[in-house]
Order: structure tokens, then C-alpha cells, then sequence
């Protein structure tokens, strides 16, 4: 591959060479050898007459020819010698290369072959005035004389010499501003138009020369990462397309089509690899180009990623966006209502999530759990006819406002446990609320909203109300109306936390209205282990199902594996060797049999997914896997941390609170 570059860039040089210094030099020859040969007169004739090349007229004729020309002159040498020098030679590619560079040839050589006809000119007049007499020392000094030059520029200068050193000078600001498009507008705006049918057809046709070994793969990608130089993400920031990542094996950007985003087609993206291994760096490009293209974005991070939250602070800020910082840590400051004018359905959904003790088993628990169940019924009546519930402290303060406590009372007197705890979740300061944003109107608004979550893993209040607030989020996206409605991104952090059965169905319904998740993991496999509602197998079999997959380091062998077998197979052919060997067990060496086995291989092997360094991955689910490289998005030192949301605190009387009895539900109130 080495080799095969460096040929290409030679040959590059070659062409360039020959057509600004010796085209013109080898057509000035031609012209005065064959002066007096009518055919070859008349076509060089005929080309000078063509771009009115016949002494380079002082009327700007061929400025105004080479700057018609110069646009598509430019075009079609970034095509021919630059943008598709990398990619794999398909015969489609192969004839869209050839013909930009013939195009670029003919058009560029008519130009040269016009200067070789003004030298050709010069040298003409120049030996007009010399007198080839006398012997062969005599004629030699006639022609290194530079009197007959001179007077030939005399005459000329104003006509001809002049608009040759323009000519020059104006093809070295055009190799300026050619270097100068090819890393800036060409990059971002002809290279996504071509780049992605370019390299599906290429990787469509490419040619698999045999199984590598395990290590000659990671050298071999080490040393393409050495020739890569790091980027900034933003310089790849297209309007009509997504940035996604740098493809490793041509150097160029892969995009998305917005238009995907527009018709609902955007499958979710499943990020997946070890602790920093790049799963944020890629999330925060993505997060941002939604941010700057007007669409709403949803965090749920359990990680406390200040670089994140950072980042897509200062982005919104630069479109005019509110950034609404949703702390689940400090919960002693009033923030959010949880509850969000849910209906009867949702809160019975929600409820469910809060208070796993209201399933129905096979137990003698159920006995105490249907006494619950009663109970949220009433919740849930009060919930319809109220015209108002601001928060949950204020549904339970309704509830009890209608019905006293006898009312609840199981067979043994006792309170039911849903209305215990109910008071307890609603009582925690930071949800009882009087009024706060409406997660809705923040989504229609294109807002970004970014919720810092506790320590998933712990078994406590702020955790279950974290994950009820993450189902209430997907209520709110399911529930909402298509009609002039704004795309929503939400991404999750250690998904794995956050699943239950709830989760998983919205997995495969959000997607309609108009919702992509993202989410972030260590591995497909840790949703196997989660525990909750629902199988994990499941899970995993709908993750995997409906998203894009970006595959970072799977340290773990068996992880590794299964994450291989994702990548799809390819068929190589492997040749054995069989040596005879004559009764002595002696090798026969002019007698050798050759066979060739095909065999079914992992595209990229497990080695590869447990070696990848940081920030690299392999792109899954768009054409054939692709090895990435993924970069941080940077922004200025000077962002500050964003405050806390902070909402109105509900109100209550001092009647309502110092009960002495746990048990005493109106007291309480």
C-alpha cells in the first residue's frame, strides 16, 4: 500500500511536470521543426486559433477563456488526483478518476501548447535577425548572441513576453488557491457529496487477499494511525450531513444524510467499549451538530462528565438554546416536577417503576401487594379529575383532602406501603415543586436538557426516581404530536441501568415519533446481567436491532469474540501445501501440490477489538464495518460549570408536618 501511494504521487508530479515545463518547451520545438510541414502547421494552427493563442493578444481573450475554465479546471484535478487516489479501484471509480484527469489534461495542455506557440514566435523573430554566414565558429556566435533576443523582446514585449510571465504567475496563485480549496471548501462540501458512495462501492468490490495474522493486523493499523494526523471534529461539521467519524482506510469523513433524520429512518446508535476508550468523545460530536442544527437534546448521565456538560452548554448558548441542568445529587434543592400532568395509563406505568412491590405474584406477599394496588387506584382517580397537580406531594395532599385514612386501611389496620412510600418519594425537596419546566415544551423549544444522575447501581429513593423520570421522559416523547415537531436525541449513559420493559418497548416505538437514543455502554452483554422486568437477552436482541453500532475496545476475550462476529464474515482462500516425499520421507522438491480452501473469517478479528487504542472503532450497521477514528470536540477554557435548575417550592401550612406517628398519613398533611 506504501508503494502504491508513492507511486501515485509521483505520477502526479510527473503529469504536473510535464505540462508546465516540458509541454511547452517540447510544442515550441515541434513548431519550429515542422514550420514548414502544412499538416502539423495547420493543427497547431487551428488550436491556436481555438484560445486565440496567435501572439497572446493584448484583449484579455485567453484571461477571460482561463477564468470561465478555472472552476471547472479545479474541480476535476481534486477529483482525478486527489479525492480518489485513496479509494479502492473499482472500474466505477476508475473511470470517473480517468476521466476528470483526462478532462484535466486536455484542457490545461491547450493552454501550455499555446505558450510553446509564443516561444516558438519569439524564437522565430529573434533568428530573423541573425545572418548565418561564414564559417561554423562565426554562425555559433550569431546564435548565443543576445542582440537578436533582445530585439526580438523589443518588439515583442508589450505583445507577447509579458503575457507569458502573467501567464505563470497567474498558474502559481492557482496552485495556491487549488491547495487552499482542497483542505477547506472541497473537504467539507465535494468529498460528502461523493465520499460515501465511493467507498460503499468500493468496499463492495474489495478484494480479499488472504487471512492476516492477528498481529500483522494491529501493526498494520498502528501504522496507518502514525500517518494520521488528530483533527478537529468541527472542520468536518457539514449542514445536510452528520459527521460521524474519519475513516481510517481512505482518511475521509463518514456522514450521515440529514434527510434520514427528516423521514424517521435514523436507527438508534448502540456505543459500546471500555472505560475511556471514546464512547463519550464520539457522543459529545454527535450531541453538538444535533444542538447546531436546532434539534433538542436529552442527557442522562450517571458519570458526572464535566467536558460534556461543558461543551453542550456553550453550544446551546451559541444557538440561543436554554441549557436546563437537572441535578439528581443535590436533591435538597427544589428542581422538577416528576410527575409532568402524566395521565392515569402513564402514572400507573410510572408507579410501576417506583414501586416494584405492586407486581403481582404467586406469593403470600401479594396478599399486602393488592392492598397497594387499591390504593394507587385511588391515586390514580384523583389524578384524572384533579384540574391540577403540580408535583407528587401535592397529588398525595388531594388524595387526602377527599379520603380520610380509615379508608386505606388494609384487614390488619395497617397503611398500605404504596401510600407510605408515595409520601416519602413526594416529601424529598427536590420534587416538591410548585411549579417547574415542562419537559414538552423544553423538547418543542429544541432546549437541551441535561439531567446528572446518582449512582445508578445504589438501591435507594433518588435512584428509583431517576429511572421513574427517565420512563417519564420517554412518556413525554411517545405522547407527543408529529405535527411541527423538532427532532429529540436522547442519550444515556451506562444504559444497562436504565432498562426495564418499559425501556425496551420504547426502544422500538420512540423511533417513530421522531426520537434517536444513544446509548452508551461497556458492551452489549452488560444488559444480560441487569435486574429488572424484563429478560436480558431481550434486550440485547432489540438493541442490536434497531441501531447503528460504534464498537470501541472489548478487553475481555469472550466479549471480544462475540463483538468480532458482529463485524460479518468475508471468504478468503487458503493455500496448503503438499510435499511429496519419496520412501526415505525425503522431500521431492520439483513435485508440490497447491490447494486452495475457502474459509469464512470475521472482517475484523477479536485481537483487533481487545488491542484497539482510544478513540478508535469500527463502525457497524452503515455498508460494510468500517475502523474509525473519532476525535474530542474542544471549546473555549473560559465556559463556566452551569448552575442548578431551581423551581418554585411548594408550600404547605404548618398543621401539615411534626406528625409523631410514621403511620400517620394525615397528620403528615
Amino acid at each position: 500500500m506504501k508503494n502504491q501511494n508513492i507511486s501515485k504521487d509521483m505520477s502526479t508530479i510527473g503529469i504536473t511536470f510535464y505540462l508546465a515545463v516540458s509541454l511547452p518547451i517540447i510544442s515550441c520545438i515541434v513548431i519550429l521543426l515542422s514550420y514548414n510541414i502544412d499538416g502539423l502547421d495547420m493543427v497547431l494552427s487551428t488550436i491556436s486559433s481555438l484560445v486565440d493563442y496567435s501572439g497572446f493578444k493584448t484583449d484579455g481573450g485567453w484571461y477571460f477563456r482561463l477564468l470561465l475554465l478555472l472552476p471547472v479546471i479545479s474541480i476535476s484535478h481534486y477529483i482525478g488526483f486527489k479525492m480518489l487516489q485513496n479509494q479502492e479501484t473499482t472500474f466505477e471509480i476508475q473511470l470517473l478518476q480517468g476521466l476528470s484527469v483526462i478532462f484535466y489534461t486536455i484542457i490545461i495542455s491547450i493552454f501550455f501548447i499555446g505558450v510553446g506557440w509564443v516561444m516558438a514566435v519569439y524564437v522565430t523573430r529573434a533568428f530573423s535577425y541573425m545572418h548565418f554566414f561564414g564559417n561554423p565558429i562565426e554562425r555559433f556566435n550569431q546564435i548565443i548572441s543576445v542582440n537578436p533576443y533582445l530585439r526580438a523582446y523589443d518588439l515583442l514585449s508589450n505583445y507577447i513576453w509579458t503575457n507569458i510571465a502573467i501567464f505563470y504567475i497567474a498558474l502559481l496563485v492557482f496552485i495556491i488557491i487549488q491547495f487552499v480549496l482542497s483542505k477547506t471548501l472541497y473537504a467539507k462540501k465535494i468529498e460528502p457529496f461523493f465520499s460515501q458512495y465511493m467507498t460503499e462501492k468500493a468496499n463492495n468490490n474489495r478484494k480479499i487477499e488472504g487471512i492476516k495474522s492477528s498481529k500483522d493486523e494491529l501493526n498494520e493499523l498502528d501504522i496507518k494511525l502514525k500517518k494520521l494526523k488528530t483533527f478537529e471534529p468541527s472542520n468536518f461539521f457539514n449542514k445536510n450531513h452528520t459527521f460521524i467519524a474519519r475513516d481510517i482506510e481512505n482518511k475521509k469523513p463518514i456522514y450521515i444524510d440529514d434527510k434520514k433524520i427528516i423521514n424517521k429512518e435514523l436507527p438508534h446508535f448502540a456505543i459500546v467499549g471500555a472505560s475511556s476508550s471514546g464512547k463519550g468523545v464520539f457522543s459529545q460530536v454527535f450531541l453538538v451538530q444535533m444542538i447546531l442544527k436546532n434539534q433538542s437534546v436529552i442527557v442522562f448521565d450517571p458519570n458526572d462528565d464535566d467536558h460534556m456538560m461543558k461543551n453542550l452548554k456553550y453550544n446551546a448558548e451559541r444557538m440561543g438554546k436554554k441549557f436546563h441542568l437537572i441535578d439528581f445529587n443535590d436533591y435538597e434543592i427544589p428542581q422538577i416536577d416528576i410527575l409532568q400532568q402524566c395521565k392515569k395509563g402513564e402514572f400507573r406505568r410510572l408507579t410501576n417503576v417506583l414501586f416494584p412491590a405492586l407486581k403481582i405474584r404467586n406469593s403470600e406477599g401479594n396478599y399486602h401487594a393488592k392492598f397497594s394496588r387499591k390504593a394507587r387506584r385511588v391515586y390514580e382517580k384523583v389524578l384524572k379529575e384533579a384540574d391540577e397537580v403540580k408535583c407528587m406531594y401535592d397529588l398525595h395532599k388531594q388524595v387526602f383532602e377527599i379520603y380520610n385514612e380509615d379508608y386505606f386501611r388494609a384487614d390488619n389496620g395497617d397503611i398500605p406501603q404504596f401510600v407510605q412510600e408515595f409520601l416519602d418519594f413526594a416529601d424529598i425537596p427536590m420534587f416538591k415543586v410548585k411549579e417547574s419546566i415542562s419537559i414538552a415544551k423544553a423538547i418543542e423549544n429544541g432546549d437541551v436538557i441535561y439531567v446528572s444522575c446518582p449512582e445508578m447501581s445504589e438501591d435507594d429513593e433518588i435512584t428509583y426516581l431517576c429511572k421513574a423520570f427517565f420512563v417519564r421522559v420517554l412518556q413525554i416523547i411517545k405522547s407527543r404530536r408529529l405535527e411541527d415537531t423538532n427532532h429529540v436525541f436522547l442519550f444515556v449513559d451506562e444504559f444497562a441501568e436504565f432498562v426495564n420493559k418499559t425501556v425496551k418497548s420504547a426502544i422500538e416505538q420512540v423511533r417513530k415519533k421522531r426520537c434517536t437514543i444513544l446509548m452508551n455502554m461497556t458492551s452489549f452483554e452488560s444488559l444480560d446481567g441487569i435486574d429488572s422486568d424484563v429478560k436480558g437477552s431481550a434486550v440485547i436482541t432489540t438493541v442490536k436491532n434497531n441501531s447503528l453500532k460504534l464498537i470501541y475496545q472489548q478487553p475481555h476475550e469472550d466479549l471480544s469474540e462475540k463483538a468480532s462476529k458482529m463485524t460479518g464474515e468475508k471468504i478468503v482462500n487458503i493455500e496448503h501445501n503438499h510435499i511429496k516425499r519419496n520412501e526415505a520421507l525425503q522431500e521431492i522438491n520439483q513435485i508440490m501440490e497447491t490447494t486452495q480452501i475457502p474459509q469464512k473469517v470475521n472482517i475484523y478479528s477479536a485481537t483487533m477489538l481487545a488491542n484497539l487504542p482510544p478513540k478508535v472503532g469500527i463502525f457497524v450497521g452503515q455498508g460494510l464495518p468500517r475502523l474509525v477514528q473519532t476525535e474530542v470536540l474542544k471549546y473555549p477554557e473560559s465556559v463556566e460549570f452551569p448552575t442548578v435548575l431551581q423551581a418554585e417550592p411548594y408550600s404547605v401550612n404548618d398543621s401539615e408536618t411534626n406528625s409523631e406517628d410514621d403511620n400517620d398519613i394525615m397528620g403528615a398533611l
